[in-house]
């Protein structure tokens, strides 16, 4: 095995606090699961190596940033609805700034999640999932009464600019200084739509050349939104955090050249497949990611693929696993 030098990958300098350790995730080559296409080569940023163990802790301090410079934060309490990642990301934040905080959580969101935001001291509120996204008891909806009931600053994440944003100033030029600027395709989960696009775009202005596929579950609405066509069918996906029954609104379909979908099944095929293969204990969108790179092959020939992994399997043991 080679020697790695102590601290090549992470930094050994002494952080203030969680918030200052955000960031600089390994990137890893993926060099057994697609071994029968050697002239494909890809490689996955670990983003569940972040402090509270998902991507989402980029986001959250980007956003909580720029909360506090415009002062949007002086009653110390904040908000958000959430699949699970950024709830524990802004509960983590919130606990190193002395801030209260109220998480809204669908109930298909896994045991794991919910007990890992309180953790960190946040108060959880889990909410039904099989009800419209503008029906009162959402999450979606009870996050915006939580936040005007207790006079809280409310994130937003499916509906701010600054989502994208995070990830075209922090995750993006990451990236593209990690691969030294050779990157062909980057392929990404859709959830909030944050991510692929902050990072798509960023990717996209220092080479035009990059592809940028998203990937979603079967019945999602992306697709459709990118093809600029009305989605049609239903979406029913064990898969937590990618997918929308409608598009968020922090997601610039101008970015993205197409997009893949992705049945449950194949999702936590490969999601198991990484972590025997590959030594990856991955989240399902991650899994699902995988599966959808495997069905991309055949279209690519000699090039680099790059993918974020978002978040820990550890988070899904009782779901996935």
């Amino acid at each position: 095995m080679p020697n790695e030098k102590a601290g090549s990958i992470r930094s050994r300098r002494i952080c203030h606090s969680v918030m200052d350790a955000i960031g600089h995730t390994p990137a890893v080559r993926l060099s057994r699961l697609y071994a029968a296409r050697p002239e494909v080569e890809v490689i996955a940023k670990l983003e569940y190596m972040n402090p509270s163990g998902s991507i989402k802790d980029r986001m959250v301090r980007y956003m909580l940033r720029h909360a506090e410079e415009s002062r949007q934060l002086d009653n110390r309490h904040v908000v958000e609805s959430s699949s699970g990642n950024t709830g524990a990301a802004l509960a983590m934040a919130c606990a190193v700034h002395g801030m209260r905080c109220d998480i809204a959580v669908p109930d298909r969101t896994s045991v794991e999640k919910i007990r890992r935001i309180g953790a960190y001291g946040a108060e959880v509120h889990v909410c039904p999932s099989n009800v419209p996204a503008d029906h009162p008891d959402s999450y979606y909806a009870s996050a915006r009464q939580l936040a005007r009931s207790r006079d809280a600053y409310h994130l937003d994440q499916y509906r701010s600019a600054l989502n994208r944003e995070a990830h075209y100033v922090d995750t993006g030029p990451e990236i593209w200084e990690q691969m030294e600027g050779r990157i062909d395709v980057f392929v990404c989960g859709i959830g909030s739509g944050g991510t692929i696009s902050g990072i798509g775009r960023f990717l996209k202005e220092r080479d035009r050349h990059i592809r940028v596929i998203g990937v979603e579950p079967t019945g999602s609405s992306y697709q459709a939104a990118v093809a600029r066509e009305t989605a049609g069918g239903d979406m029913h996906t064990v898969i937590e955090g990618i997918g929308k029954k409608t598009p968020s609104e922090s997601f610039d379909a101008a970015v993205v050249d197409e997009v893949v979908q992705v049945a449950d099944t194949e999702s936590l095929e490969y999601c198991h497949r990484l972590a025997a293969e590959e030594g990856i204990l991955a989240g399902g969108s991650s899994g699902a990611v995988a599966a959808g790179i495997a069905a991309l092959l055949d279209r690519l020939g000699r090039c680099r693929v790059v993918t974020v992994f978002p978040d820990s399997g550890a988070f899904y043991l009782s779901k996935y696993f």
